[in-house]
């Protein structure tokens, strides 16, 4: 009976020695398989034979067979992961938003900005010579198409985002039913008593995956499944998946801004309900389209100062008609001087936009966004086909910062107003009245070499509203009392115009930036987090041969001895009593 039982022991011994080196062989094999643990056979003494007074060992059994894994280390993974996919999504978007306003070409909306101003600094010393005006009005143009053409940019890079995200919406679905058909899959195997090692590393692969585009949690049931849900929302849950899909599209105008593209937000089919992320690839799409929202927002306060600001600086001056109009105030109304006459101001027509309409600058403090509304030559405020008040916001601004189209006629560079229009030697405030104003008109005079109202354009560029209006050198309050706009609460903020492009462009910078800083320090910590995955799952060529020359001398040991029990049992069966034949 022993001899039987020692039989068995050695015939487990070979068994154990063979499963074990085609583990070790498993290993080798898969060591540069993506998301692959390490595997290794766990064997226990199998029970005692108690038939004789002693206990005989029977040999070894297999208990399991188990992957490396260490589920902290995987925690800290997809954590991390999850940042990084942000950081370097954010990041690809700034770097395109540089691209698209990048300076160091002579195509810029910085140099057009320069040239423009350069264009009205010149016109101030040469108010009398027509090339001089044509070039103010030409490279007005270039300034306006410019900006235009940045604002389109940063409108196609807002598709592009949404293009990628209704990708990323298909390419996350798709692991969402591989993990949910995994589960299934890994929890009928190992029901049956079956290994699932290696389907429970592509499972993994998969939430990694799943990691770089959202910031999940996992949790392992009783019977092996996952549950992994973000933001309070279970995404899987055994067999059972939600699925993501792109709402339809809704007019950017219809949230307030028009910013020319069509918006859209993830749903949860199930539920029709928005789907948030919280960080990851997705979060950086979404949160790079608002980047963009906002530099078309800067682009569009540009325009608005350009169509308010500049404009009522413009109409305060004379061109070369030297025209006047009579005034009238907010309702319409004529205004009178203190002599009973009619107030008078220049007939000037705006550089920006229609002849002879009003730019109103308005702030909607709810929203928080600038928008212009237009005064029609009648008083009235222009309406649209459902008799509601035009607001021109975003791309709106953009499309109506164009040149003046009565520059275009023949000798329209007479419609520039280079000259002053008022006597600037008693102050003005804001207590005066428009009649009061209007007292310090100047006829013109054939002033054609005047060019103090270009400079007073000029300083727009360079000087702070504040400073303008303290040194009280220029009419302002008189543009204020007629015009109703011109003040330092403006569209740029009181800033100048230079400042405040070149204010959005350091904070771009200062972004940029950051987010290459974020990117270094989070691929050390990708980098370390790596490194203790690997350290327990990952396949250590010289432990594995280390392994595979003990697993080999086990197996050839327990074969040895197998046939040395053979051979007494053969001996026994066949030699013993055989005496006295």
């Amino acid at each position: 009976m022993a001899t039987f039982t020692g039989l068995n022991t050695m015939v487990r011994g070979i068994y154990i020695n063979q499963l074990s080196l085609n583990t070790v062989g498993h290993n080798i094999v898969n060591a540069d398989t993506e998301g692959y643990s390490r595997q290794s056979v766990n064997p226990v003494a199998t029970p005692a034979d108690y038939s004789s007074k002693f206990a005989i060992g029977t040999g070894v059994d297999v208990v399991s067979l188990t992957r490396a894994r260490d589920t902290y280390a995987d925690v800290q993974f997809r954590s991390e992961i999850s940042k990084q996919g942000y950081y370097e999504a954010m990041a690809r978007n700034y770097d395109k938003v540089e691209a698209i306003f990048n300076d160091s070409t002579d195509s810029g909306v910085e140099n057009a900005m320069k040239e423009f101003y350069k264009s009205w600094l010149n016109l101030s010393t040469s108010a009398s010579d027509s090339a001089s005006r044509v070039a103010v009005v030409e490279k007005g143009k270039i300034l306006s198409d410019t900006m235009r053409s940045a604002s389109q940019q940063l409108r196609d890079q807002i598709e592009d985002k949404y293009d990628e995200l209704s990708v990323y919406v298909r390419d996350i679905n798709q692991i969402l039913s591989d993990i949910a058909e995994m589960n299934g899959t890994i929890v009928a195997k190992e029901a049956a008593g079956l290994s699932a090692n290696d389907l429970r590393d592509q499972r993994d692969v998969l939430a990694d995956k799943l990691s770089e585009y959202v910031a999940i949690s996992v949790h392992e049931t009783s019977v092996g499944a996952y549950e992994i849900s973000t933001g309070g929302v279970t995404l899987v849950a055994g067999v059972d998946r939600l699925h993501l899909a792109m709402s339809n599209g809704v007019a950017s105008s219809k949230y307030g801004v028009d910013y020319g593209v069509v918006d859209y937000e993830i749903k949860i089919e199930e539920s029709d309900i928005a789907f948030k992320p919280q960080t990851g690839i997705l979060k950086a799409e979404f949160d790079s389209i608002d980047e963009c929202k906002g530099y078309i927002d800067d682009l569009a306060n540009m325009a608005a100062f350009m169509m308010t600001t500049l404009n009522d600086v413009h109409k305060q001056g004379y061109d070369l008609r030297g025209e006047l109009k009579e005034a009238t105030d907010q309702y319409g109304d004529t205004v009178y001087n203190s002599d009973g006459t009619k107030t008078q101001i220049p007939n000037t027509v705006n550089f920006f936009g229609e002849s002879n309409v009003e730019y109103i600058y308005n702030y909607d403090s709810s929203g928080r966004f600038n928008y212009i509304t237009i005064k029609e030559p009648t008083g009235i405020m222009r309406k649209d086909e459902k008799g509601e008040i035009v607001k021109l916001t975003g791309v709106q601004l953009l499309s109506a910062m164009k040149t003046n189209a009565v520059f275009e006629e023949t000798g329209g560079y007479r419609y520039i107003a280079a000259a002053t229009a008022y006597d600037t030697s008693d102050d003005f405030d804001s207590t005066m009245t428009l009649a009061e104003v209007g007292e310090h008109l100047v006829e013109w005079g054939n002033r054609t070499a005047d060019g103090t109202n270009a400079v007073y354009i000029s300083e727009l560029f360079n000087m702070n509203l504040s400073s303008i209006i303290s040194e009280k050198r220029i009419p302002t309050m008189a543009v204020t009392k007629y015009m109703g706009t011109y003040s330092t609460i403006n569209a740029i903020g009181g800033v100048s115009f230079n400042s405040y492009y070149q204010s959005a462009m350091a904070q771009l910078g200062v972004d940029s930036n950051a987010m290459d800083t974020n990117i270094d320090q989070q691929d050390i910590i990708m980098n370390q987090i790596e490194n203790w995955r690997d350290s327990t799952n990952g396949v250590d060529w010289n432990e594995e041969l280390g392994d595979m020359i003990k697993f080999q001398k086990g197996f050839g040991a327990c074969s040895r001895c197998l046939s040395a029990m053979d051979e007494c049992l053969e001996r026994l069966v066949n030699n013993t009593g055989a005496v006295g034949r």
